[in-house]
């Protein structure tokens, strides 16, 4: 059983249908090494409160964790030097 449940933000989630199908693929085995509680590229983001980083290939994935509820929220998907801007 997994221990995460994941969600998306609708930007988020209408960035993700617009990604080839390659990059969809990868996202989909980070969410799930992700909820499996397994071991991969992330980190913090400076300044944020429970915000991580996720790289992607030339993608970054933007979560946000909500421990209590068991909720990986990912909030914005996009270009390594775009992600970052409000």
């Amino acid at each position: 059983m997994a221990f995460w449940h994941i969600e998306f933000s609708k930007q988020a989630y209408k960035t993700y249908k617009k990604l080839a199908k390659g990059y969809q693929k990868k996202i989909d085995s980070i969410l799930h090494l992700l909820i499996n509680k397994e071991r991969i590229d992330i980190k913090p983001v400076a300044g944020e409160e429970d915000i991580y980083r996720v790289r992607v290939g030339k993608y970054r994935m933007l979560i946000k964790v909500y421990k209590k509820e068991r909720i990986i929220l990912v909030v914005k998907i996009g270009p390594r030097g775009d992600i970052y801007k409000k």
